[in-house]
């Protein structure tokens, strides 16, 4: 399956970036916009990044089967109507849910998420679509032995990687993740697109707790308001490359 996802430089990124990291400094800011970002060929929309996430199946009940895994893709917006030459501050840019997927079945789900990273950019920037947001130690062997067929013949860049979003070890995480989210779909106020995705829309309408879908796209969507990873921060040695 080919990329729909297209990585985009300025022509000349270290000169603006540079000019860029000069004006914050001078303003005192803690974080420079980026020279490069992303074009889903598909849709033509622009993105500063993209990022994935997973919930895992829920638990198997004396009652019923649970509820099944979730996948999504969510990116962070950059409008239209900006130019390659036009500096603008995308501190508080809004989200699109691109893509998402479900099943019961971890092994379909994990074929998913190869399927989903490969359309949506893996491989087209170091970075770009490497980790998934979610539960790291959940169904761990079934994701260790997927994992070694694909190092096997894709090398130790092809695993799929789970990392823990923020405050995932602190007490009442579905409660901090729901607010994330809520907080993002406030009228007027409205940070985050369902796009022409229906899952997770539906399943925040029936809320049930510790739904797997609701904890990954929440976890994800806590994690970019805390860091606003699509943009880099200047303090300290900050370093730039077209390559990152």
């Amino acid at each position: 399956m080919a990329s729909v996802i297209k990585h985009i430089t300025h022509p000349y990124p270290q000169e603006v970036w540079q000019a860029r990291t000069d004006e914050a400094i001078i303003t005192n800011q803690p974080m420079v916009e980026r020279p490069w970002w992303y074009r889903d060929t598909e849709t033509g929309r622009l993105y500063h990044d993209i990022y994935a996430c997973i919930g895992w199946p829920s638990q198997v009940s004396d009652k019923d089967t649970g509820l099944p895994g979730y996948i999504a893709i969510v990116g962070v917006i950059r409008p239209k109507d900006i130019g390659r030459d036009t500096h603008y501050n995308p501190l508080n840019a809004k989200f699109l849910l691109m893509a998402e997927n479900e099943s019961d079945d971890v092994p379909t789900l994990l074929d998913m998420c190869l399927d989903m990273r490969e359309k949506y950019g893996f491989g087209v920037q170091p970075n770009l679509m490497k980790v998934w947001f979610g539960d790291p130690e959940r169904f761990i062997t079934t994701l260790a032995l997927k994992n070694e067929r694909l190092i096997k013949y894709g090398g130790d860049n092809n695993a799929i990687l789970v990392t823990p979003p923020d405050d995932y070890y602190t007490p009442n995480i579905f409660d901090n993740y729901v607010r994330s989210i809520k907080s993002c779909l406030i009228p007027g106020k409205i940070r985050f697109f369902f796009g022409n995705c229906d899952i997770l829309k539906n399943r925040l309408r029936e809320f049930k707790r510790d739904d797997p879908a609701v904890l990954g796209a929440g976890g994800l969507i806590h994690s970019l308001l805390s860091r606003t990873t699509w943009m880099d921060t200047i303090q300290g040695s900050a370093a730039f490359t077209t390559e990152e």
